[in-house]
């Protein structure tokens, strides 16, 4: 079925014959008795309601020219009858080789009784082509409605092929550009993610170089008790750096995975911050950096959050605002979001460092991505603190931002919801940290603080000197177990002795029997007293599989003292009891 009204040219010095296409071509449907014997008498075919083309009927060949000129180019003519012998105008030939020049694609029918041109000589001057056919007159009504409407939907096909070739490049372009977007996109992440491994290569082995090289040091018999102790605070400087990469990576991981979990608790906002300067100090104050905590008005003293991850998102701020600040002051500006939303706190860290370039600023929150190429040779860093920064913060129901003027100084704001602990009225006093005085805490001692009986599983030789080392000296009492076998046998032979043990502190991967095995048969067999997981699994899922498979707690390695005698105070290896404790009960079936 015609998809519009075709459009038709006839070109005719005779009026009669005019007339006898306009009859075949656009007769009206016939529904009358008179109509269908009109048709039979004249030999005319009756059109049909599909096919009633526009008719436009010229007597020469520059009026068909004129037409054809004139047609709007989204309503061109699908085809025309043209006569060949015209008087006094141009004749058929002329007229064919103008109307092509105007529409190459008109559908022409050569109409004539006898032609001054020979057919031979007609096919050679327009050579082969499908757009020319030949109506010999007298012709028949039939053939030539036949015609008119086989061409008419050639042109429609020809027009619809043509519309549905520019929808397809229109649509082969978008997806092009996109595909090329997409080509642009992800060269862009494997640039980065390279950069990130060569940073992240850089990073760990800076770090180790300094650890083996001094550890070498520490070897050397003349080496004085002053060198030692600077040794070692180096090696312990860059075991931390060390360990931070390892816990942003693993942090990252976690994060991409929508794995980490936020645990909120009331947080006491002054104390967080004064951590956060105690631990940042030394670096400020090493580059002769002023640190201080000040006040943009009052702000709720307890919050609501994770205050370790608060913690972690400060410290990283605070690193980053040293780390680019080579002069001047860093500064934790405390207060309520826009100076009155006692529901919100703003933590704004002020720095009068190098700046960053507005068209970087977008980026800095991506991962593996730094202010500047150049970073990673004159600052170091693996580009993903500020992203995981960021993400923390978002999970804890905030946000963090950037405002930054190159070679002015930046400020980075945490925006974190207060909770529903909100206390007003405080105002940050000047800090020692703010005058440049040391606000470091005192480490608590970590001598006498164990009396128990603590059994270490551990088939790590290293692990197990040193960890029996810390809690030897810290007062508790260590047997040793190298796989979970093993801990069974001690567990009963200790039962046995009548002096069973306060405390398990259980490695979860051994060989023999791992950790999971050796906690759940323990509890099978009736030990009700704690097990504490020491693992260096510590991604998402790990914590709660150790819970879940009977221990009572869960610690991640590498470990510090400080953490590891906390916990087993915890768990009941600290003070002497009260009471002598009463013998656990045998395991095993009665």
């Amino acid at each position: 079925m015609m998809l519009r009204t075709p459009r038709i040219l006839v070109v005719d010095d005779d009026p009669a014959i005019r007339e006898t296409y306009r009859r075949i071509l656009a007769a009206a449907p016939a529904d009358s008795a008179l109509d269908a014997a009109r048709a039979a008498l004249f030999d005319e075919v009756q059109a049909e309601q599909v096919f009633a083309p526009e008719l436009t009927l010229v007597d020469q060949g520059q009026a068909a020219i004129a037409a054809v000129a004139a047609a709007p180019p989204d309503a061109p003519f699908a085809m025309a009858f043209v006569d060949m012998r015209m008087p006094p105008g141009i004749d058929g030939v002329t007229t064919v080789e103008h109307l092509w020049q105007l529409d190459p694609e008109l559908q022409i029918v050569i109409a004539s009784a006898y032609t001054d041109v020979p057919w031979g000589e007609i096919a050679e001057r327009f050579g082969v082509t499908d757009r020319l056919l030949f109506l010999k007159k007298p012709f028949d009504a039939v053939e030539a409605r036949q015609l008119a409407t086989a061409l008419c939907r050639k042109r429609e096909l020809m027009v619809e092929s043509r519309l549905r070739e520019r929808e397809l490049e229109r649509r082969v372009g978008i997806r092009t550009k996109e595909l090329a977007q997409a080509l642009f996109q992800s060269e862009e992440a494997a640039r980065a993610r390279m950069q990130f491994l060569a940073n992240m290569s850089h990073e760990i082995r800076t770090p180790l170089t300094a650890i083996l090289g001094f550890v070498e040091m520490l070897r050397d018999p003349s080496c004085s008790e002053k060198d030692r102790l600077e040794h070692l605070a180096i090696v312990d400087r860059n075991s931390h750096h060390l360990l931070q990469l390892v816990n942003d990576v693993l942090d990252l991981s976690k994060l991409e995975a929508g794995q980490l979990l936020v645990e909120t608790e009331p947080t006491d906002l002054p104390q967080l911050l004064l951590d956060v300067v105690a631990s940042m100090l030394p670096q400020a104050q090493s580059k002769g950096l002023v640190i201080a905590i000040e006040s943009s008005g009052p702000c709720p003293q307890t919050l609501v959050t994770d205050g370790r991850r608060v913690r972690q998102i400060l410290i990283n701020l605070v690193g980053n605002a040293i780390k680019f600040t080579s002069h001047g002051r860093v500064a934790l500006r405390v207060g309520c979001k826009d100076g009155v939303d006692t529901s919100a706190v703003q933590i704004t860290v002020v720095d009068t460092g190098i700046g960053i370039e507005p068209d970087r600023q977008k980026l800095l929150f991506e991962p593996f991505v730094q202010a500047d190429a150049s970073t990673s040779r004159k600052f170091g860093g693996t580009g993903l603190g500020l992203s995981i920064s960021r993400r923390l913060a978002q999970l804890l129901g905030g946000d963090v931002g950037v405002e930054s003027e190159p070679m002015v100084g930046s400020r980075f704001t945490l925006t974190l919801p207060a909770g529903d602990r909100v206390v007003g009225s405080w105002l940050p006093a000047a800090s020692a940290a703010a005058s440049g005085r040391s606000v470091a805490a005192q480490r608590p001692s970590l001598k006498n603080r164990l009396r128990g009986r603590i059994l270490l599983v551990e088939d790590g030789l290293d692990n197990q000197r040193l960890v029996s080392t810390i809690l030897r000296r810290a007062g508790a009492e260590v047997e040793l177990a190298v796989d979970g076998q093993k801990a069974l046998d001690e567990v009963q032979r200790s039962i046995a002795d009548g002096r069973p043990f306060d405390l398990v502190l259980m490695d979860m991967q051994m060989p023999v029997m791992d950790g999971y095995t050796a906690t759940q048969r323990l509890r099978e067999m009736g030990w009700s007293r704690p097990i504490v997981a020491l693992t260096a699994h510590a991604m998402a899922g790990d914590r709660e599989r150790c819970l879940l498979g009977g221990c009572d707690g869960y610690e991640t390695k590498p470990l510090e003292a400080e953490r590891l005698i906390a916990t087993c105070e915890r768990f009941g290896a600290g003070a002497p009891p009260a009471t002598p404790k009463p013998a656990a009960p045998p395991l095993g079936p009665s």
